[in-house]
């Protein structure tokens, strides 16, 4: 039994020995936009036909305590405004995964602590600026969570690139701005 365990210790081992070390290749790939990146813009940003910005960021605020977003920083000199709202991660299939992953190192003799995505953190980052021509405002709001386990360890951080997430936001942004601009 203990053999076993000594075993996969040492496979586990040699498998992280094989982990690559950041090269000049890699780090060079970090500076390099992906194909997908132009995609990514234009989803995330939305031009508004309305010279004031003020009330572009009035709106979006107005928007995100809304949707129950806390404003963590603002800007207006620069048209930065960040918030965040926190939320339970819990998923069932990872949680029963990890429970039968405790269970089947247990029956083998071994301990196990089971860890899962416990709590999130989905911060939105909106960035406005004028039009080229100085007609309209350019919106740009950007999606990311971080994750926490149970352990409260950040187990991954994410960008959210759900077309329909961003859709919504600009549609709630859209009627903010026809309300702030009718004063109602």
């Amino acid at each position: 039994m203990k053999c076993r365990v000594v075993v996969s210790a040492l496979i586990l081992t040699a498998l992280a020995g094989c982990q690559q070390t950041p090269g000049a290749q890699q780090q060079a790939a970090a500076l390099t936009l992906a194909a997908e990146s132009l995609g990514q813009r234009q989803m995330q940003t939305r031009r508004f036909d309305t010279a004031d910005e003020q009330a572009i960021l009035a709106a979006s605020a107005g928007v995100l305590q809304d949707l129950g977003f806390t404003t963590e920083e603002t800007n207006l000199k620069a048209g930065l405004i960040v918030a965040s709202k926190d939320r339970d991660a819990v998923e069932s299939g990872q949680v029963a995964g990890q429970v039968f992953f405790a269970l089947l190192v247990a029956s083998m003799g071994g301990r196990a602590d089971p860890v899962w995505d416990a709590n999130q953190k989905i911060r939105i980052s909106i960035v406005t600026r004028p039009t080229a021509d100085r007609s309209g405002i350019v919106v740009r709001a950007t999606f990311q969570r971080v994750i926490w386990n149970t352990k409260n360890q950040i187990s991954r951080v994410e960008t959210i690139d759900k077309p329909e997430i961003h859709q919504q936001f600009f549609e709630k942004l859209s009627q903010s701005v026809f309300l702030e601009a009718h004063q109602i």
